[in-house]
């Protein structure tokens, strides 16, 4: 059973799971972190004849970066380049869209070619055209296609038909068409009314990417925590997906959504060094600046030896493609991925892990390929970087050992905080909280509070510094009645 589940409680985090299974994790970032596919209103900030590239203001504290090919249409192609001083100037004003993220050493990536997505089409405001699938052959599904769009489109703007949009009915291809072009009007108007960077158009652009990336493959539930979120869900369903209702599902249990499907647990597993496999065997995953190393054991296996154990270490191996396929999806690893399978001697048994790697990593909406394996027996293979990996998202650098180790972000252990207390809050009717923390998280805190950001707590807080504990930690003490909170946190801490 594959499933959405999409949480509103402070911020909007997105979680995909298969039976079970985290598969998925995305978050529509509130604060200054750009997301792929977002689209921003920027002004020209530099311009590199040299490099033929430009550096752009979108509002975020870090100037993106933007290359000549991102600023010319389909029209161009086959010409000789231009320079990048000939399509853009310093101070012009531009709506573009963010096709990679920033790193912990690049800028994030734009282009001035803005796409919408949609479930069987892409909508191209600024290209004329239409520009259908390869993956549908059939001469009579092609004509009939372009037959039924080309009506609607009106001048200057264009499509592309997904492979999905095979054998779908004119009607729904129109809806679908209207509805972008409608959210395009929306970042318009928006964008005029700026007078400086930064983001725009639709507020819930994370959830309609991966609504649309999970029916592609074969959603069969969307559970949505928030009210407001779930009307607007509901809203792009029914464009997207003809039975909408029997998909959309509101939460209403006492225990807060990601909590009654144990995500936290699932995310904590997804952000350490070592995986288990079910047979008793491993996956150990090192990341360097160059590439991501992921090495396969065979941890309890015991083999007799020959063919035995040929067998063995094969299945060992193709239960870890299964999982390398699944984690590089989840942790959101871009770039050169290099994987030491066990020792395999038969080319049989070699073949039959690297297709069953193919094919798991056919599933994930990120490009990847697979290069083969060396003589050395290690297998290449490269993901496209689209987003920040799961740890950069959630994780930074700990000062308390020079950057060799990793703790939560501050606002990710604050906002698990606050997740916390508003299941105690759900569960037990807790009023308030007596709550410990680091001082990292208590300087946080305070400078929500003095910010007015303090309201989104679901609780009343009584806080407290307490050095012992590590910087991304915290302690509820007390959760029940204001007046017994206030008095155990006057009496133990606040009176000395």
């Amino acid at each position: 059973m594959r499933q959405l589940a999409i949480s509103g409680k402070s911020g909007v985090q997105i979680a995909y799971l298969a039976d079970g299974q985290l598969i998925e994790w995305r978050t529509q970032e509130t604060g200054g972190l750009v997301s792929a596919g977002e689209i921003y209103y920027g002004r020209i900030a530099d311009v590199k004849p040299g490099i033929q590239s430009a550096f752009v203001d979108i509002g975020c504290g870090q100037n993106a970066y933007l290359y000549v090919d991102d600023t010319l249409n389909k029209g161009t192609a086959g010409k000789e380049k231009p320079s990048i001083s000939e399509r853009v100037q310093v101070g012009q004003a531009v709506i573009c869209q963010v096709t990679k993220e920033a790193s912990e050493f690049k800028a994030p990536k734009i282009s001035l070619k803005v796409s919408l997505q949609g479930r069987y089409l892409v909508y191209l405001p600024q290209e004329a055209g239409i520009s259908i699938s390869r993956k549908i052959s059939q001469p009579e599904e092609r004509a009939r296609l372009e037959e039924t769009i080309a009506p609607v489109l009106v001048e200057g703007e264009g499509v592309i038909v997904r492979t999905e949009a095979a054998g779908v009915d004119g009607q729904q291809l129109a809806n679908e068409l209207a509805y972008l072009r409608k959210r395009w009007e929306g970042v318009c108007k928006q964008a005029e009314a700026k007078k400086t960077p930064g983001r725009v158009g639709h507020d819930l652009d994370g959830i309609e990417a991966m609504l649309r990336e999970a029916l592609a493959e074969g959603l069969d539930e969307v559970i949505v925590e928030d009210a407001a979120a779930y009307r607007q869900i509901k809203d792009m369903l029914t464009v997207f997906s003809a039975n909408a209702e029997s998909l959309l599902r509101k939460h209403t249990g006492k225990e807060p959504l990601f909590d009654a499907l144990r995500l936290e647990a699932k995310l904590e597993q997804a952000l350490r060094r070592q995986v288990p496999l079910a047979n008793g065997g491993h996956l150990v995953f090192d990341k360097t600046e160059a590439m991501t190393v992921i090495d396969v054991n065979t941890g309890s296996f015991t083999g007799a030896g020959g063919q035995q154990r040929e067998q063995a270490v094969t299945a060992t191996n193709v239960e870890a493609a299964k999982e390398i396929a699944r984690q590089l999806r989840l942790r959101d690893i871009g770039g050169i991925v290099i994987i030491d399978f066990v020792d395999m001697k038969e080319p049989a048994s070699k073949e039959r892990v690297l297709s069953t790697l193919k094919r798991e990593l056919a599933r994930d909406a990120t490009p990847s390929t697979v290069h083969g394996m060396t003589a050395l027996g290690l297998v290449e293979l490269t993901r496209k970087r689209v987003r920040t990996s799961l740890s950069e998202r959630l994780t930074e650098s700990c000062a308390l050992c020079d950057g060799r180790g990793r703790i939560l972000r501050g606002d990710e252990s604050i906002r698990r905080l606050q997740n916390e207390l508003a299941g105690l809050a759900r569960s037990q009717q807790a009023e308030a909280a007596v709550v410990e923390l680091s001082g990292r998280l208590f300087q946080l805190v305070g400078q929500m509070e003095t910010t007015g950001d303090e309201k989104s707590w679901p609780l009343r807080l009584y806080k407290r510094e307490e050095p012992r504990l590590a910087p991304d930690e915290y302690r509820i003490a007390y959760a029940g009645n204001t007046a017994e909170a206030k008095r155990l946190y006057e009496k133990q801490w606040k009176i000395t």
